[in-house]
């Protein structure tokens, strides 16, 4: 049956249409019209005083680290990560405690208007039970090491076992798969080429932390006598298909390099900020030919995953940064977030709303005291709404949230767990 959906705008094809409906059918988007002849036949679903957006995609995720959200706060990245963010991890880490985490974290991003994840962690097969029972979507990442872990020996192994999980969730409608060698520091230039082997044979994307912090730049220098940006271009790293978590330490000829290339990169400025890793150049990798994308990095070190805090803050500060007030306009950010993404993680028939498309789309209430007047609803996504504005979302045309209310998740049943989870990490 074809439904369809008013809202005073709706931003379509790329561009914002007044008074109009968008049709669905089934999963996907059959067109827009200007009025429905007859209501009988097409049931039509009212959104007054709001606006429908494409659904946003969040390019850099580590999902599952939203139960270690406040756990320590207020360091540098490397001390936060050796003293507690990864004994935490090696003391909690299992299949339940990651189906349950990724479960809250996919309810707090429907909620802020997010309709897909690239997702980097561990416990690959729970993450993605849990998005699927969700009727979410995820680019979900199996993980690569030099070192060995309990979830395998050495690289081949966690190869091996992405093998495995893509065998396994090839026919998915909610999962993509993706191979994630963690960062240069972890993992080295052989086991990448492994990577990028694997990747291309199987045509699936890589996703990888890149030149995230000044340490990892001497790091690989004293490593390799070369920094990583050059070190991932002489083995083909920026040849293949992949996004590159980041990129805050750059040089001007590796920002033309990066933009010569069109590499993907997904910014995070908000946990850039809080870790204090810097501000990445993003103007001039955009200016270059970079396709920015844009993450929230994990809620253990941003705090959140609103993706609606983190379009606000790359539109604000890459204009203080360059004294530019031109700098990435608010509807340049939005298409970072939705078919840039898209884009960058190879995912077809998402990104958009156009014909052929999924529904995947959100509605934002323009009738709250912070989006009134209304002149541009564009701009007031960007710059004046927060999560209580998203009233409904849809994915494949499934309604996930009504009137801010989830539909396919128990909410008190996923604080209940929050809770319990608290509890027993507080005690370690």
């Amino acid at each position: 049956m074809i439904k369809a959906y008013y809202a005073d705008y709706i931003y379509y094809d790329g561009k914002l249409h007044e008074n109009k409906y968008i049709l669905v059918e089934d999963e996907k988007i059959i067109g827009l019209k200007d009025k429905i002849n007859n209501p009988d036949e097409t049931p039509i679903k009212s959104f007054s005083n709001s606006a429908i957006f494409p659904g946003l995609i969040n390019t850099h995720t580590h999902l599952p680290m939203v139960y270690f959200r406040g756990l320590a706060d207020d360091l540098p990245l490397m001390e936060w990560l050796q003293k507690y963010i990864w004994p935490a991890e090696g003391k909690w880490l299992s299949g339940e405690f990651v189906y349950d985490a990724t479960i809250h974290a996919v309810a707090e991003m429907i909620k802020s208007g997010t309709v897909c994840a690239n997702d980097m962690y561990f416990y690959s097969k729970s993450i993605a039970k849990a998005i699927e029972d969700a009727n979410f979507k995820g680019v979900v990442g199996l993980g690569v090491l030099d070192f060995p872990t309990k979830f395998a020996q050495n690289a081949d192994e966690y190869i091996n076992k992405a093998g495995d999980f893509l065998a396994e969730f090839k026919d998915s409608r909610f999962i993509t798969t993706a191979l994630c060698p963690h960062a240069p520091y972890t993992v080295n230039p052989e086991n990448y080429k492994k990577c990028i082997d694997f990747a291309e044979r199987n045509g699936i994307t890589i996703h990888t932390h890149l030149a995230e912090t000044e340490w990892e730049i001497e790091e690989i220098k004293s490593k390799y006598g070369k920094p990583p940006v050059q070190l991932f271009d002489e083995i083909g790293m920026f040849d293949t298909d992949a996004v590159f978590a980041h990129c805050t330490h750059l040089t001007e000829e590796e920002i033309e390099l990066l933009g010569r290339k069109k590499v993907n990169v997904s910014h995070c400025p908000e946990s850039n900020m809080k870790l204090a890793s810097g501000f990445a150049p993003m103007a001039q990798l955009y200016n270059a030919g970079t396709n920015i994308t844009i993450g929230t990095d994990g809620a253990a070190s941003n705090n959140d995953l609103d993706m609606l805090s983190e379009l606000s803050t790359m539109a604000k500060i890459h204009k203080a940064l360059n004294r530019d007030a031109t700098v990435f306009d608010a509807e340049s950010v939005l298409n970072m977030a939705t078919r840039n993404a898209a884009k960058s993680l190879k995912l077809e028939n998402i990104g958009e709303l156009k014909k052929g498309n999924c529904a995947d789309f959100f509605v934002m209430n323009l009738d709250d005291i912070n989006t009134l007047p209304v002149y541009n609803p564009v701009s007031h996504l960007i710059y004046s709404a927060n999560p209580e504005n998203i009233t409904d979302l849809f994915i494949n045309g499934r309604q996930l949230m009504e009137n801010r209310k989830l539909t396919f998740i128990d909410e008190q049943a996923i604080k209940d767990k929050a809770r319990y989870w608290q509890k027993k990490v507080n005690k370690y």
